[in-house]
This record gives C-alpha cells, structure tokens and sequence, in this order.
C-alpha cells in the first residue's frame, strides 16, 4: 500500500536537513534547468564525439546538456572523464550549460559521495560544470524505509558540501509506486528543480502521453507540497515512442507549465523527434542541416 505523505514525514524527522536547505531553490540556481535539454549516458556510443553532441545542442539551440558521469555499477568514479571535459569547452563559447548526473545506488553511501564529488569537480577549476543532476531510481537496498532515508540524507549532503551548486532531483514519472516512500519533500527542500522522467508506453495515445506529461508536473507539486516547484518534464524514451507521442508530451508540459523539457536520449533521437523541442519551446521548426553545426561538428557519415 502505498504511504505517501506520511512516510515522507517520519524520514523528515529521520533526516538531518541542512541550515542550507534554506536557501535551496533560488530562482537563479533553478534557471540552470530551464528551457530545453538534451541527454547522454555513458552506454551511448556517442559520449566519445563530443563534437557532434554539442553540434547538435547548437543545431537544435538546446539550454542544457545533461551527460552522467557514472553509476553506482560503473568500475570507475568518472567513466570518461576527457569528454565530459571537452563537452564543457565546446558547450561554454556556445552558451549552452552543462550539468553532469550521477545514479547511486546507496547500498555503498562512501562510494556514491565520492563518485558525486568526481561529477562535480569532473571539468576542474578551469571548465566548472553548470549543475548537477542527482538520480534517484535505484532500488537495489530492499528496504524501503533505509533506501528512502539515505536518498534524503544524500541530497541534504550534497547541499552542505556544495551550498551553490545548482542542484536537480532526477526522478520517477510515479516515485510512490516504483519506491512506495520516497522522501519528494525532502529532495525539494535541498534541491532547486525536480526532473521527472516522464517515459511512458508505445500504446498510448497522441491524448494520452498529453495527458501524462501534464501528470508528471502536477505529481511533483502535490507531493512536494509546493506548487510552484521548477519542473523540466524529460519526455521518452525515444527510441520507442512516435515522434507525435514526443510531440504530445512536450505539449502536455508546456500546458502544465513546465520549466523545461528534454528528450532522453540523444542517441535515439531522430530528425523529426526534435520537432517535440521546438514544440515545447513555441518556435517553428528550424531547418537544421549538419552543416549549420560544422565549425563544431562535422557531420556524421551516420547517427546512432
């Protein structure tokens, strides 16, 4: 059965809140998640070409690449380090924000804070990242009370050891039903925006993945308790949804009012999928070509 709110408080009593949480959710560090997105993971065969994925942020005047930097499974703490670095360099010029993500697992709380420490630090003093995205998905701790309570305790960690860092809160379209507590009010109160990942079924309709994305953001501000919560709306996943259902959803946010919106992810996205973006940001639909993208990026002989 699920516990909903009630849950949410005994892990608020549970769970050392920050004096930082206080000031979490500044319209400027929530700005960092705004407007238009686009996603790479590091299973994506073009996390290595960091030419074509900022190539097409700029052919598609994208705000924000969200790259992950590891996982909680990954047998490093950065798994490619070089090109999240050289995504930043070619991003900045541009104008376009990068935020790397990070999923922990919380079953090894010392190896989830270091790996967040590595996405955070991952450009340096000289390339520092825009924000960080935290994923909170995993459910490999069977306790459901222990797994709730250390997501809680994670971000207010992260917020006292980076109390300026925009910081976003990565999760399940229906978290109530895939975690049965989830501590959203927590993940609220030490974070800036809620970014759920609003991926629904190949057999809804156009109406119906409108309907569901619209769903996503009113979910959030009820319960988080805060109706004006920034939300970004990540809409797929692509690869097996119609470009119409991505269209659906993107109306579906805006309608809902939505912060921003995305497509997850960038190697499954096809040239019509992108019209989803545009939709959502109100714009007709740019006749991109590879060649408006060359002096960052080379067109590909083929896109995975």
């Amino acid at each position: 059965m699920p516990i909903g709110r009630a849950a949410s408080t005994a892990i608020a009593l549970l769970c050392l809140l920050t004096p930082a949480a206080a000031s979490a959710g500044t319209a400027e560090r929530a700005a960092v998640f705004a407007g238009t997105g686009l996603w790479v993971d590091i299973y994506d065969e073009i996390i290595d070409d960091p030419a074509f994925i900022v190539g097409e942020a700029v052919a598609h005047d994208i705000d924000v690449i969200y790259i992950e930097t590891s996982n909680y499974r990954s047998p490093r703490d950065v798994m490619f380090p070089a090109a999240v670095r050289e995504v930043i360099r070619l991003a900045r010029p541009a104008g376009i924000r990068v935020v790397p993500w990070y999923l922990p697992g919380y079953r090894n709380v010392r190896l989830d804070r270091r790996r967040f420490r590595a996405a955070v630090e991952v450009g340096g003093a000289e390339l520092p990242v825009d924000g960080l995205g935290v994923d909170i998905e995993a459910d490999i701790v069977p306790n459901r009370q222990l797994r709730a309570r250390r997501a809680a305790q994670m971000v207010a960690w992260l917020r006292a050891a980076y109390p300026n860092l925009p910081m976003a809160g990565i999760v399940p379209r229906d978290a109530l039903a895939w975690w049965r507590i989830f501590p959203y009010a927590e993940i609220r109160a030490n974070t800036d925006a809620m970014m759920p990942m609003c991926y629904t079924s190949r057999y809804l309709t156009a109406r119906q993945t409108r309907a569901m994305a619209a769903d996503c953001v009113e979910t959030v501000r009820r319960e988080t308790g805060d109706p004006s919560v920034p939300v970004h709306v990540i809409g797929g996943v692509t690869d097996f949804l119609s470009t119409r259902q991505l269209v659906a959803a993107a109306r579906g946010a805006r309608a809902a009012g939505a912060a921003g919106f995305s497509l997850y992810n960038l190697e499954t996205t096809t040239a019509s999928d992108w019209r989803a973006i545009d939709v959502f940001r109100g714009t007709v639909r740019r006749q991109a070509t590879a060649a408006s993208a060359a002096p960052i990026a080379p067109a590909r002989s083929a896109k995975p």
